[in-house]
């Protein structure tokens, strides 16, 4: 066999293999295309929502439902439900129900005496309440509508009458007729299957806004079913009037708005939010040296519907040493509850694992990482996390004319509770992860005088509160509170008494009050189910990006209260960066290039 021969099967060889690698080629290219359509549909949204782009979400953006009026349709005629009717002879209370396919954008209006006219808007799944405060004597009559201003329709007219004709033991009985679609039944507090889903309409009561005047009467609830409660006392759900707050932090104006969603089942309250403060507020550092600024989260917590008392103990008692493992501790730096605005709470410690309420108040000096609280004490974590550390009673605080947030007396511990000082108990300002709820700084001591509620920690001898929590000790009356920081009492909502705890800015010894809000849960907990009940709280201070690895059953982001995951930049690498073949097809040309050249 000569040399052209071997030259000639040499070539056929290497070109069938050159053949085979642009096949492998295109397999990979066709592979590449088939993945980079799917991570397309992945982050495409699904039928029935759009896409609208959002730079503080995972993906870039949020899949939103279709605005139905953009569409060609009919809806039919909102149906009016009123399910229980409330009167103590001074307030009556109207709960319901609307049947439609958009309950939110529903308007439910009340006529009495005539021509006063009252109004609410249902919640996304169509609960609605509303408060009509009179003292009047003689009966009442209320006609009740729901309409759809944009589209012309209303539910048939429910009309309710009010008999304010006291019987023998003093009750205020509420008689109503329906007209057949209304579904009208009276009934006390409590009564009712549909009591636990009353609407979003506020009844709470916030004498700080009326001067020293009398406290008003308030709705009582039902302590072993708190669904009613904090679908009223919630902030910032559909229908409420939202009002845009800037950050103080920085040089422009913003228009943030919070936002709260709540549903609920038989045993859990799951609370949706964006973190966002229905307040001015101040960013701090994090945004001032590092821009970045607070900004919306998707935040989302499971709390009990019937909170229980802790009973079982043998917890882990790391960051509660004075519980002794009695009570399931909430973290020492992450989210311990949620304000009723949707705002976490968070523990007593900063990044560095200090007091961080102690070091505002120049208890000691932090030497580690500068630290600033700002407003309502109150500042924004890694990936524009605002959290409060301490106090939020700027919740119930208004500014007057002329007044800013700046108004707001943060100046001493002391000074901080006289900013809400008005001879009523406070009211609540958020709720904690086992389902009981968090009141401010003014409650009913032993003989029913309010007073500052104080905590019973005290700093050990020779401490500061540098260590955070490990400083601190426990002594049982020194203050009002337990060893969580709570206690079981009447409050304006539940005379009968119910656990709750108190935020605190001073020890019964006039010193710093800590841990502010609470360090332990009396009650249970579903932070250790796993999953979206994994407790994640702590991004932005204790884990997350460029600080240590996400807790188990929080992914990149966390379910429960963590963020929402982030999406890390993918790129798919050809594995024909390198082939051997290639290599050996260009060794045989240069061969025979070699070879061309030797014969001329």
């Amino acid at each position: 066999m000569n040399r052209d021969v071997i030259w000639l099967v040499v070539v056929l060889l290497l070109g069938g293999s050159l053949l085979t690698m642009l096949a492998q080629d295109q397999e990979v290219a066709d592979v590449q295309q088939e993945q980079e359509q799917t991570v397309e549909e992945e982050q495409s949204c699904v039928v029935g929502t759009e896409k609208v782009y959002n730079v503080s979400a995972a993906l870039g953006f949020d899949c939103v439902p279709l605005d139905p009026h953009k569409l060609a349709h009919n809806h039919p005629a909102p149906v009016l439900t009123v399910s229980d009717v409330i009167d103590d002879g001074a307030v009556v209370v109207f709960i319901g129900s609307i049947d439609h396919l958009h309950p939110e954008e529903i308007l439910v209006t009340a006529t009495y005496d005539g021509d006063m006219t009252l109004s609410t808007q249902p919640n996304l799944q169509g609960q609605w309440s509303m408060t009509v405060r009179t003292s009047a004597e003689e009966p009442l009559q209320f006609s009740i509508t729901a309409t759809h201003p944009s589209e012309g329709t209303s539910s048939t007219t429910t009309v309710v009458d009010v008999e304010r004709t006291s019987d023998d033991d003093g009750s205020s009985p509420a008689e109503e007729e329906g007209d057949g679609n209304g579904n009208a039944s009276g009934g006390e507090a409590g009564s009712g299957e549909n009591n636990s889903t009353t609407g979003n309409q506020s009844s709470e009561t916030n004498a700080t806004d009326e001067g020293n005047d009398p406290e008003p009467a308030t709705p009582t609830y039902n302590a072993s079913d708190m669904g009613s409660f904090w679908l009223d006392v919630f902030r910032c759900q559909p229908g409420q009037n939202i009002t845009q707050v800037d950050d103080l932090t920085t040089s422009a104006v913003e228009t943030h708005e919070c936002s709260v969603s709540i549903t609920m089942n038989e045993t859990h309250i799951t609370i949706v939010a964006n973190g966002l403060p229905d307040h001015d507020f101040e960013s701090t550092l994090a945004c001032s040296q590092g821009n970045d600024c607070t900004r919306a989260q998707d935040y989302e917590w499971t709390v009990p519907r019937s909170p229980v008392n802790d009973t079982t103990g043998g917890h882990d008692a790391t960051d509660c040493p004075e519980a002794n493992g009695d009570y399931e501790c909430a973290p020492a730096r992450g989210e311990v509850a949620i304000a009723i605005n949707g705002v976490p709470f968070y523990g007593p410690e900063d990044g560095p694992g200090g007091d961080a309420v102690a070091s505002q108040h120049g208890a000691y000096e932090e030497d580690r990482q500068p630290i600033v609280l700002g407003v309502c004490h109150a500042h924004n974590g890694q990936g524009g996390t605002f959290h409060y550390h301490a106090d939020a009673n700027c919740l119930h605080w208004h500014p007057e004319e002329g007044e800013t947030m700046f108004d707001y007396d943060t100046s001493t511990p002391a000074a901080v509770a006289q900013n809400t000082a008005n001879g009523s108990h406070s009211s609540v300002i958020g709720v904690g992860m086992d389902g009981y709820p968090i009141y401010g700084l003014w409650g009913y001591d032993n003989d029913m005088n309010i007073v500052e509620m104080k905590s019973s920690y005290r700093l050990k001898s020779g401490e500061t509160g540098y260590n955070g929590i490990d400083d601190y000790e426990f002594v049982a009356g020194l203050g009002h509170l337990d060893v969580c920081n709570g206690h079981f009492g009447p409050t304006p909502e539940f005379p009968d008494g119910i656990y709750h705890y108190h935020s605190t800015m001073m020890n019964g010894d006039g010193a710093m009050g800590f841990p502010y809000f609470l360090l332990c849960y009396h009650g249970e907990t579903f932070l250790d189910e796993g999953g979206s009940g994994a407790d994640c709280s702590g991004f932005g201070e204790t884990w997350g990006p460029g600080i240590a690895p996400p807790p188990e059953g929080c992914g990149n982001g966390g379910g429960g209260g963590g963020q929402g995951g982030q999406l890390s930049e993918v790129r798919v690498v050809s594995s024909q960066a390198f082939s051997p073949l290639a290599m050996v097809w260009m060794l045989a040309f240069s061969l025979m290039l070699l070879r061309q050249r030797r014969r001329s």
